[in-house]
């Protein structure tokens, strides 16, 4: 079964067990789910894109339309902008639970003041819930999620193409790094269905990709060489500022920086995200730039000869500064 298929499967066991749990742990079964769709890259993924496409939600009308005082609609008008407030609520609610366990049921109870609490919590899940788990159950299924797709390249790259790519590199160190993008532009196409464009002209110069060109929602996607050399620090962090001139031309405030470690260095980027949550990504001018890091040096011994990697650190303030040696 595929990975999209599987994580579908856990998608709606999610759903089921907030669905069927006794009002009395409501609230921890939603932190355990809370807990669980962060630990998942692709549907963080999704909900982070979901989170910029309708940002002037009307958050408090939603809040007051649960409790028995306000009358219930949605103040979303797109289905991100609903999985969104959804998503939101989950989170206070998981929040509020470690301090009070009857959080959770209190929200479905004032949602739904049945005489049967279970009822209340029930009504409340299929209601108000389960729209989120619709909406990542479908986004899923279509991988619509560049994050996704782009965890799925940098897997398939570090577990079975570096060698048949490096040797590509090899050939032609000097044009290299089209070796890299013209293989992830590929399979951008090929395994997400992003329609991308191979070098289109924008006022700042040559995006190596820009997909949907046509669309209403074009990819803003660039990949570049690290060697901890002569591309070091400060070629990435031109990149950076490449991809966000390029973001601003098309009108876009997400960008993607592909990062191609050909070095035997550990690469550290900074986050304006939560530590430790892949992917990292800082916000610079208005556009989220998210940084895809893949190891495509092949190995040359095990990991247990192989002794303590040097590590490459790239701070805040590198990013901020384009003259970054």
């Amino acid at each position: 079964m595929k990975y999209q298929q599987r994580l579908q499967v856990a998608v709606r066991e999610r759903l089921r067990k907030l669905m069927t749990a006794p009002y009395s742990s409501a609230g921890h079964e939603v932190h355990l789910a809370v807990t669980w769709i962060n630990s998942q890259p692709a549907l963080t993924g999704l909900l982070e894109e979901a989170a910029r496409q309708e940002p002037d939600l009307d958050r408090e009308k939603f809040r007051t339309g649960l409790s028995r005082s306000g009358r219930f609609f949605w103040s979303s008008r797109t289905e991100e902008g609903r999985a969104s407030l959804v998503w939101e609520l989950m989170q206070d609610i998981a929040k509020a639970e470690a301090e009070d366990p009857e959080a959770g049921w209190r929200v479905g109870s004032d949602y739904s003041p049945k005489s049967s609490l279970q009822d209340s919590w029930r009504e409340f899940a299929e209601d108000i819930l389960q729209p989120l788990f619709d909406f990542l159950s479908e986004h899923v299924g279509a991988e619509s999620s560049i994050l996704h797709t782009l965890e799925r390249y940098r897997t398939r790259i570090e577990w079975f193409d570096r060698e048949e790519l490096y040797t590509r590199f090899e050939a032609d160190r000097a044009n290299g790094e089209e070796v890299y993008n013209l293989d992830l532009q590929r399979f951008l196409f090929l395994e997400g269905d992003h329609i991308t464009q191979a070098k289109p002209r924008s006022a700042s110069g040559e995006a190596d990709l820009i997909g949907d060109l046509d669309g209403r929602d074009p990819l803003v996607c660039d990949g570049k060489i690290f060697d901890g050399k002569g591309r070091g620090k400060g070629y990435l962090v031109k990149g950076l500022h490449q991809v966000i001139k390029y973001a601003h031309d098309y009108g876009q405030h997400t960008a993607y920086l592909v990062i191609y470690n050909i070095s035997d260095k550990l690469l550290e980027m900074p986050t304006d995200g939560t530590p430790g949550a892949w992917p990292p990504y800082t916000e610079i001018a208005g556009v989220r730039v998210y940084f895809i890091h893949v190891r495509v040096l092949p190995p040359t011994t095990t990991a247990s000869k192989a002794g303590k990697a040097t590590r490459v650190t790239l701070t805040h303030d590198d990013l901020t500064n384009p003259d970054t040696p």
